[in-house]
């Protein structure tokens, strides 16, 4: 850990405050941190396709899966 001084939006962090009642400020920014990391570390995982690429294989049947039994599946 560090310790820093940043300027923060007063009225941003007690919004952050009020949804996530009974946490520091401390807190919340490490939340706020870490959930941008999140986000970040997903969108460079849903770029690796374009959108033209399924993510299903195309021989995948869903309909045989719900029969319950396991022949059912080929």
């Amino acid at each position: 850990m560090i310790k820093t001084t940043v300027d923060l939006d007063e009225t941003l962090l007690e919004r952050a405050v009020n949804i996530f009642k009974g946490k520091t400020k401390k807190e919340i920014i490490s939340i706020a941190l870490s959930e941008l990391v999140e986000r970040h570390e997903q969108k460079d995982l849903y770029d690796l396709f374009d959108g033209n690429e399924s993510l299903i294989a195309e021989d995948y049947n869903y309909k045989a899966m719900r029969g319950g039994g396991i022949s059912d599946i080929s």
